[in-house]
């Protein structure tokens, strides 16, 4: 039965990385394939311009906190 295990990591300067896979493998022999794709930055940018387009949006709508039944606004 084949599975896979989708991860991001960063490959060292020997060129190395590390894996780590679920504790149920453990003293198995496994075959095992690597297939990657360069991470690609502009994702990470538009993830930055999605966040930033919310920036703002609960400001008209406090969050009400009630601590020693007093009540704050968060």
């Amino acid at each position: 039965m084949m599975q896979l295990i989708q991860c991001k990591t960063r490959v060292d300067a020997e060129g190395k990385i590390t894996l780590q896979l679920p504790q149920n493998l453990a003293n198995q022999e496994l075959d095992v394939a690597i297939v990657y794709t360069l991470a690609n930055s502009e994702n990470i940018n538009d993830l930055h311009e999605i966040v930033d387009s919310f920036y703002g949006c609960l400001a008209d709508d406090p969050i009400l906190i009630e601590e020693n039944h007093q009540q704050k606004v968060a």
